[in-house]
């Protein structure tokens, strides 16, 4: 990920609003409590305490749930943070060195971490901003790089700075005894944190399980605590709870505790913060990940059986019906701009966690049925055809009947190139799509990305945890703004392979929303040789041929992609001529 020039880097952070002190624009979010020899959810490795395999979206599972971290949000636009203070304390925690630096007691453990002079803290904006002990490699312990690559116009909203021998962006300074520069401590022994501004004054008061006005359930040593609300509503008294979900580096999202089947997000606060932010952004995002499905072999949508879903209903998609796996792999991708060349695309694609699977699909660069999508397409790519229960390869888009639907059947030669994958006895056109924190990018044949990383495994993902009777898919309208942090969600029943997504907002209010397509570009059709665009093939796309004749490294006028515009290209205009269909 590169920096974007004309955006400057932006952070966000959580704020407790006390009645008497206006928050500043940085609130702590997020911070680990889990013991350093001890694991998200409690158990061992493999499995934590209720069976399953508790972790962070970030780290994976790992021990200690990579240790003193805390995740702060940006509430002010262009936010300076320079020369602010993080004061934290652990008021039933006495192994200090006898100095009080700020709390009012010298017997209880506390610390500064102190942002540094440097420009890059001078201009955040809509950012999440995490303070982490160690970097990855080369420490005592695990934890993460310094991240500055902030580029919002593809999804990246993530900034992340190590304090151990970090003087040049942050420095701390602790109470405790056997502390080195560089350390400081969060846990769950009353763990609180305080932010104060340059110029000394108390900007967001003490949050945390150990603050007046704490509200949560005790924070365990197997757990983190985030804030469940948005953080421009914080008080005194807002709800930071005990969680055994942890997401490092994103928005929180929390269950309902009404409605047990309810899922509730930090989306609203996020999307208006960034929307400034995302205005500068010079055009949006050519294509979006609009559906993937994670239903496992051996299960069906929602769960249940073959006659009844988990909920008694009868859950499945429109074009598998209700069948074992819900078609297998496949993904399903929407064009937001007029067109979209796929012809020699790469389709990365890989399941983020320890021992994942991956794999690249790359399609052929001679498929002129690629070579111009309108806004509005619907792709879909999956692993099985038509007589295994899937679908074949179907190019055809007819905009007069309304089909903007093309299907890709993954191990056709005649579309695909060639594939990769990492799965054990992977063939020509295998893949996989799944719950395993799955991620997909899709670059064009330049190496350009043209699909930003999107999917439970991105960095930009909140909301539900996508399980083995899901899909996961897209709750919002397709347009050119959609990235890896937009609404994709978990679901066990709106599984809609090939069509416009549909949802519910929970608690259901019996309203079913529908995707809207009308709000991205009309475009002109453009067919194979319509090199002016004018909807169809003559003397003016032969014009356009011969002021691009010679060597042009891929552009539109060469035709039989042989790296040059020459008579053999202008022959192939001259055998399509007439109008596009």
């Amino acid at each position: 990920m590169q920096h974007t020039a004309s955006i400057a880097i932006a952070s966000i952070v959580t704020t407790c609003l006390a009645s008497s002190v206006l928050a500043g624009g940085l609130v702590m979010n997020e911070y680990n409590a889990v013991g350093s020899t001890k694991w998200l959810n409690a158990g061992t490795a493999t499995a934590d305490a209720t069976g399953g395999v508790a972790g962070d979206l970030t780290f994976g599972r790992v021990i200690g749930n990579q240790n003193n971290w805390i995740e702060l949000v940006v509430t002010q636009d262009h936010l300076d943070i320079r020369g602010w203070k993080l004061r934290w304390a652990e008021n039933l925690k006495f192994t200090t060195n006898g100095s009080d630096l700020w709390y009012g007691d010298s017997m209880v453990n506390q610390g500064i971490i102190t942002f540094s002079n440097d420009s890059r803290w001078s201009n955040l904006r809509g950012t999440i901003l995490t303070v982490i002990e160690f970097k990855a490699t080369g420490q005592t312990q695990p934890g993460y790089d310094d991240d500055f690559t902030f580029d919002p116009c593809n999804g990246d909203w993530w900034l992340n700075v190590h304090t151990m021998a970090n003087t040049g962006l942050i420095s701390t300074v602790t109470n405790v005894a056997t502390d080195a520069p560089g350390n400081f401590s969060v846990g769950n022994d009353g763990w609180l944190l305080q932010v104060v501004n340059a110029a000394g004054q108390v900007v967001t008061p003490e949050c945390g399980e150990g603050a007046l006005g704490y509200a949560g359930g005790g924070v365990a040593s197997t757990e983190v605590c985030r804030l469940e609300g948005d953080p421009r509503m914080v008080s005194n008294t807002s709800m930071y709870d005990d969680s055994d979900s942890s997401t490092f580096g994103r928005p929180n999202s929390w269950g309902d505790p009404i409605n047990l089947t309810c899922k509730n997000n930090q989306g609203d606060f996020f999307a208006q913060m960034r929307a400034p932010v995302l205005a500068e952004c010079a055009s949006g995002v050519p294509m979006l990940l609009n559906e993937y499905n994670a239903v496992s072999s051996t299960s069906y949508l929602n769960g249940g059986t073959a006659t009844l879903d988990g909920n008694g209903g009868r859950a499945a998609d429109p074009f598998f019906g209700r069948t074992l796996g819900n078609g297998g792999n496949w993904f399903e991708m929407v064009t937001a701009v007029c067109g979209v060349d796929l012809r020699g695309a790469r389709i990365e694609w890989r399941e983020n966690k320890s021992g994942g699977n991956s794999g690249v699909i790359t399609l052929r660069s001679d498929v002129e049925a690629l070579a111009s999508l309108p806004a509005g397409t619907i792709i879909t790519v999956i692993e099985k055809n038509q007589a295994s229960g899937g679908r074949n390869t179907d190019l055809n888009l007819d905009a007069t009947t309304g089909d903007n639907w093309i299907n890709i059947y993954s191990r056709d030669t005649a579309v695909v190139a060639s594939s990769t994958s990492t799965k054990a006895g992977a063939t020509f056109g295998s893949f996989t799509t799944s719950n395993d924190n799955w991620v997909m990018t899709v670059k064009d044949a330049n190496g350009n990305v043209i699909l930003p990383s999107s999917g439970e495994g991105s960095l930009g993902y909140y909301r539900g945890g996508v399980d083995g009777t899901d899909v996961c898919r897209l709750t919002d309208n397709p347009s050119g703004r959609i990235t890896g942090c937009s609404a994709l969600d978990d679901t066990g029943v709106n599984s809609t392979f090939g069509k416009a997504n549909t949802w519910a907002v929970c608690p259901d209010d019996g309203v079913v929303r529908t995707q809207d397509f009308s709000g991205l570009p009309a475009c002109v059709v453009v067919c194979f040789g319509d090199l002016d665009g004018d909807g169809s093939v003559g003397s003016g796309d032969v014009a356009v041929a011969l002021l691009d004749y010679g060597p042009c490294g891929g552009c539109t006028s060469d035709l039989d992609g042989n790296g040059d515009t020459d008579f053999g290209d202008i022959a192939l205009i001259l055998l399509s001529t007439g109008p596009c269909q």
